[in-house]
Parts: structure tokens; sequence; C-alpha cells
């Protein structure tokens, strides 16, 4: 997440602002003021920028312009130098400003004027750039607002409608551009802020963008490209016991889950709470709206060591999570600065080793405790802006981490996240080519970077035009890695504008087939890090944005179909990818299977209407092992009893002793049958031996005494955490002797030491 509180963070405490370029300024119906707009900025604006910051310092000069009625000089602002940062403090290494005239007071409707042209471009760029803020002069340098700026050689205007963010008296406040985007020459004019006043004044602009029409041209080829990257063919063929078709068998085809994953963080205190709040909270995260959460701060690395909030707080939350079959995301392994990280770290500034030792027994300690139950680690946060430990250790110290968080966790996503990539009008492009170069060199070194984050904090300042976001998706997409927007908000007070561009941005980023996640940093009003950017009121009320992201989930994204089989015995419907329940009624008998639709390729399931009753019931017995060693065995000589110390729910585990050899662990027998397809998972653990991998299997024995084993899953398993070893998707069993029993059991490749089990699962698939 944005570190909000930063002095020279570029998001401050502004409410609603708003960008007049490539995007369209609604002004409200014209009615009588109380008073006209009063100017903040000196009468003569342009000589009252004399402020300048830098060496060498930005050069200006008043010129003459001709051909444009609304002005006839400009100030011209040259500067000669590159920052030496590369990251964010870079951009206002230079910078020049002009101080306010007169008082204003904290909320006041204030509207920042200019228009801008570039002269000649920085090397390599193809136009003109620059940040506008308004800010205290000095102290907390508190913003008022800021912007990215883009501009051609075209002269552009520029409007901005902003909340003041405190009491300024003259002076204590300036407007100011920041200037570290390389040597260039651009020229500003018509600079004025005006004062309109408290509350909501009439005729006082209001934001839009472009492309917010219901008409507008992008939206047909974003619906083409859902259905052709987020759906697919689903066709169900009914047989009977002989493998004959069934005509006339009724089909229901009715969705569970989404391939996709829609996420929200959370704050895990709150949402377990025993209270009111906390009960609608959890209701809320589990509704059918989300099947993905993270911890907004729980797992950044001062909370993970404050051993209290782990083992009360974050480990049974996350426990709580998984037991809902919410995928998870870890946010974060490091903040890389001094005021991201533990106190004593900045004091080993000076000594590289132990900083470097600090660090990564951090990330092998918190990475390693949580394997299994991270689907996606945010390994790195926010480098461009938090840069301490890099400035000391260089930049390719980030490489490091993340083979040290593969080390530790082999199977998740290790994901590099960041801000203002594509905020902002998108035009914040040295934030985008920074972090677009960085994870190309991560990834061309060979290192295990696997996806990027999109942070996607907008304001009311500027939502980027859906096309924009599009394109700059495809630019992201063409790394090679998977992409997800992970902190997704718009704070404002316009409601209307949140909603709509929450269903825009959802709905371009949808159809962009190489994002995997849309998610968004909290939902509740009254426990979010910005009150404006929630999906529900205090009360619990869900506010238009919610209600778009409900509707776009579970209805318009969300499939439910149903019909009879043709002659041939074959149903098929279109529908989103995700998990389904089929349903088969024919010869007086229901079937029931699960089904994994997953990619656009489709999927063909056969399912054998036999005329007796089934569904995808548990097939194991005493699955979560609270019955302690009932229906479990060991393959002989080892045997299994029940373990009360090391459990992964409840309150007893299976542990398998004995093992003289790699095949032997803990078993069931299990019903089966032929042409059919099974889901299976367990949470498994070594009890005592070197890490090894485990393998859950099924072992079909037939009348004539042969055998033969069926492999479901495997994973890396150890002594120091449980791992959860699934299925990928349903494994059919195609066998055509007479069977005489089945056994589902959990072997290894290597070693005999002791194997513990929990809450495992068998159950019918397709």
């Amino acid at each position: 997440m944005r570190q909000f509180s930063s002095i020279r963070r570029k998001s401050g405490a502004f409410l609603t602002v708003l960008l007049l370029a490539t995007f369209t300024v609604q002004l409200a119906p014209h009615t009588a003021r109380a008073a006209d707009p009063v100017q903040i900025m000196p009468a003569d604006a342009l000589p009252a920028f004399t402020q300048t910051k830098g060496s060498p310092a930005p050069q200006t000069q008043i010129v003459p312009v001709t051909g444009n009625s609304n002005f006839t000089q400009a100030l011209q602002i040259t500067t000669t130098a590159s920052p030496k940062s590369a990251g964010l403090d870079g951009e206002y290494e230079y910078a020049l400003g002009a101080e306010t005239a007169v008082s204003v007071k904290a909320n006041d409707a204030a509207v920042a004027t200019f228009w801008a042209r570039s002269v000649t471009p920085a090397a390599g760029q193809d136009a003109g750039y620059s940040t506008f803020v308004f800010e205290r002069d000095g102290g907390t340098f508190k913003k008022s607002a800021n912007a990215p700026l883009r501009f051609t050689s075209t002269w552009t205007k520029f409007e901005f409608p902003f909340r003041i963010a405190e009491d300024y008296a003259p002076g204590d406040a300036h407007f100011q551009f920041w200037l570290g985007y390389g040597a260039q020459t651009f020229q500003v004019a018509g600079v004025s802020v005006t004062d309109w006043g408290q509350g909501n004044p009439a005729g006082y602009p209001t934001i839009t963008y472009a492309g917010r029409d219901a008409n507008a041209s992008w939206r047909a080829a974003a619906d083409a490209r859902i259905d052709q990257y987020r759906k697919g063919d689903l066709t169900v063929k009914v047989v009977d016991s002989a493998g004959r078709p069934v005509p006339g068998a009724t089909v229901k085809v009715d969705m569970q889950d989404h391939a996709f994953k829609f996420g929200t963080a959370v704050d895990a205190a709150t949402m377990m709470a025993n209270t009111t709040d906390g009960q609608k909270y959890r209701q809320a995260v589990t509704n059918g709206d989300f099947n993905q959460i993270t911890f907004g701060n729980n797992l950044k690395w001062t909370h993970w060591e404050n051993t209290t909030e782990r083992t009360t707080v974050t480990q049974p939350t996350l426990k709580w999570a998984r037991e809902q079959g919410l995928a998870f995301r870890g946010h974060n392994l490091i903040w890389p600065s001094w005021g991201n990280m533990p106190a004593d770290v900045q004091t080993l500034q000076t000594d590289k080793p132990a900083l470097r030792a600090r660090i990564d027994n951090h990330i092998t300690d918190e990475a390693g405790a949580l394997t299994g139950n991270v689907d996606n680690w945010d390994v790195v946060n926010e480098p461009y802006s938090e840069h301490n430990v890099q400035d000391i250790m260089g930049p390719d110290e980030i490489n490091r981490w993340y083979v040290l968080a593969r080390q530790a966790d082999p199977k998740a996503r290790l994901v590099l996240n960041d801000y203002d990539l594509l905020e902002d009008n998108g035009w914040d492009k040295r934030h985008q080519d920074y972090v677009y170069n960085l994870a190309n060199r991560i990834k061309s070194g060979g290192y295990p970077l696997g996806g990027i984050g999109l942070e996607s904090h907008f304001t009311g300042l500027q939502p980027t035009p859906p096309e924009d976001v599009y394109n700059l998706l495809n630019r992201y997409a063409g790394l090679g890695l998977p992409l997800e927007a992970t902190e997704f908000d718009i704070p404002t007070t316009d409601l209307q504008l949140q909603a709509d561009y929450t269903r825009d941005f959802m709905t371009i980023l949808f159809s962009q087939p190489d994002v995997t996640a849309i998610s968004t940093f909290g939902i509740w009003e009254k426990n979010i890090w910005n009150p404006l950017a929630a999906l529900y009121n205090a009360d619990w009320s869900l506010k238009p944005n919610g209600q778009v992201w409900h509707d776009l989930v579970t209805k318009q994204w969300w499939t439910n179909a149903s019909g009879s089989t043709d002659s041939a015995g074959s149903y098929g419907t279109r529908g989103f990818l995700g998990d389904y329940l089929v349903t088969v009624t024919a010869a007086g008998a229901t079937e029931q299977v699960h089904v994994d639709l997953a990619t656009n390729a489709g999927r063909t399931v056969t399912v054998v209407a036999d005329g007796k009753n089934s569904s995808d019931k548990e097939l194991l017995a005493n699955a979560d092992a609270e019955l302690g060693q009932a229906n479990w065995y060991g393959f002989s000589p080892s045997t299994v009893k029940p373990d009360t110390a090391t459990v992964h729910s409840g309150s007893v585990a299976i542990r398998s002793t004995g093992r003289t050899a790699e095949w032997q662990g803990p078993a069931q027998g299990v019903q089966v049958a032929a042409g059919q397809s099974y889901t299976s998972g367990a949470w498994v653990r070594l009890g005592s031996g070197n890490p090894t991998t485990a393998q859950l299997k099924i072992k079909l024995t037939y009348t004539d005494g042969t055998s033969e084993s069926v492999p479901l899953a495997t994973g890396t398993v150890s002594t120091g955490a449980w791992t959860h070893l699934a299925t990928a998707g349903a494994v059919p069993l195609n066998f055509s002797k007479p069977l005489d029993h089945a056994e589902w059991w959990i072997s290894t490749t290597a070693g005999t030491g002791d194997l513990l089990i929990d809450d495992a699962s068998l159950k019918n698939g397709a």
C-alpha cells in the first residue's frame, strides 16, 4: 500500500481533484454564488515563481506568446540536468514554486488552472513531463493536490478542483512544479488558484474521464475479449452404465467460484472480532464477492515480529481464511525504507553484512513459516519510493530477496508491487519506466519474479481512461508475467464517479488476458486507510461502488444454465471460467459432480447415469482426523496413531509411524468407479527427517490380483510447516478390469520419517 504519511510522497490529504487535458471537466449548472472565487496566488503569478530547488537551479524567463486569446505571455522553464536519484525523490530533486498570497481555510474548495506546452522535451521523450503540487511550504509539506503532467508542443489547459488540506496564512503554502524529469524546456501560462469557499459551491467543476459514456467505443471490444479469454465451452455428455448416450437427461450447470481472483484487503483483528461488526465483516468477505484476501498490515515486517499479534490474530485468521476456501496474498516481505521496517534495521546501515543478515533472516523466517498458506507474495513493495536499503546495498540486492523467498516458499507466486503504474491519467511515465525496467532486469537475470502488482490507488484527481489503462496493461504484459491489480480504489466524494470508474476499471482489466486478479484495499468505511475508498458505509449498507463490484462478480460475470441432453446425450453451454457443480437427472436418479472449467479451451465431461443417486460428498471417513485413528491404517509394517501435539486444524491429526520404506504411509479404503473423476487434497507435514516430496495416490487392486496406482497430487513437505497437497483438477480413473478394492494413501519419494496428515479430502469431480 502507498505510505500516505511520507513528507514527499506524491499522494496527500486531498479529497477530490481533477485534470483537464485528455479528460473532460464538467461544470455544474450556473446558479448564483454568495461570492466570487478569490484568487489565492499573486495577481501577476508568473514572476512569483522564484522558489527554486536543485543545482543547477531551474532557469526561468518571461516570454511573449502570440496567437492565443487566453494569455499574451508565458513563464519559460528550463532544467539542464537529470536527478541523481532514479526513485521518487528524484522527481522533486529539482523544483520551482510560488508562494500563495492570501490566507485559506481547511476544506475550502479550490481550483488550480494553468496552461502548458513543451518546447524541448528531455532526451528520448516524446513530450514534456512535470508534476503539479499544492502543499504546505515546509515542515510536513502536507499536500492538498498533486498530479503528474504530460504536455506536447500544443498548448494544453489543466484544471484541478481540490480541497485545501489545512489552514494556511499567506505564504504558508505554495504552487510548485516538480522538475526532476531530465533536461527539458517548457512553458506555463495563465496560472491561477481560486478559493471558492466552504461546502459545495454552485458551479464548482466536477471530474469525468474519457470513455465513461455508456456507448463508448472501448466497451464492445472489451466485452468481446471477455468472451474470448474469460469464458469457455462446457459440454456435458451423459451415458448409462454401459456407455450408451442418454438423451433427454436434465442438466443443470451452476457456477461455484471464479477462476479469476476478486480480492480485498482485511484487518485481521477487526474482521475476526466477536462483535456484530465482526460478524458482518466476515459475512461481507464470504458472501461471494471475494475469493481472495490479503492482510493490509498483519504480515508487514514489524507486525510479523509482534509474536502476540502473530499467534493470536494473524495465524488464526489466516487459518480461518483457508478454511473458507479463500486464496491468500501475502503483503509484504520487505518494504525497503527505514520507516517501514523494525527500528533496529536502520541502526545497521553502516554494517552491510549485519544489515543483509537481518533482512535475509526475516524473509526466510516469514516466507518459510507461511509456506503452503500464501498463494502470492508481494516480495518487494514500492521500491521506486522506498529504497533506503538499495541505496546502501546496491540495486541488485533486490534479486537476492526473490531468491531467498523462493528458497523459503517453493510454490508461491513472487510479485513486485508498486503504485502509479496505471494511475494519474497514465502520465507518471518515469515511475512506469522504473518498474518496467526493474522487473525486466530481475526476470532477464533468471531470478524468480512471478508477477507484477499494480496497486491502482486512483484518486478523484486523475482516473485514467479505460483505453489508456488497457494500453498500459499491454505494455507490462510484454514482460511475460502475470499482472494483478492489488490495491484498487478511488477515494472521492462523487459516488457516481466512483461507481462508474469501478465498473470501467474492473471491466477493462477483466478483458486483458494477462491480468489474473483485481483486489481492493479494504471494504468498510470504519476500517480502511481512507474512508472515502470503502465499498460499505459505516452501517454496512452497500455503497454504489460496492453494488457495482457485487453485480459484476456475482451476476454479470457469473454462469447458471440448464437444459436437456440431445439425441447424442450431450448438453453444452458457454460459461465463465471457474468451478461448477453439474447436476444430471436421468432414470429417476440424480448425479452431481464438480467440474473445473479452468481455461478458455473449454471442457467436456462425461457423467455416468446409472440410476443411482450420487453426489460429490466426502468419500474419506474421518477426513479431519477428529475421531482419532478411526478409518485410518498404515501400509504394513507402518502404523497410524492420533497426534494432538501437531495439528493443522481442530485438535487431532494422524501420524504415520514405523515406516520402513518410502511407499508406506497413512491410508483409507475408498469407493471409486471407472470413468469417474476425482479431486483430492490433504495437509501434510513431516514428523521427522529431511524435506522430501509427498504424493497423494489411489491404489486400485483388481480381482485378478494385479494393482496400479494413480497419482493425484505431489508437493514438498518438511518438519517446519504444513503443506497443502491438492489435485490441480479432477483426475479421471480409467480402468476396465473388475475392481476388487481401492485405497487412498500418502507416500514419499525418499525418507522414512514420520508423516503427519490432517484435513484430507476425496470427492467426485469431473
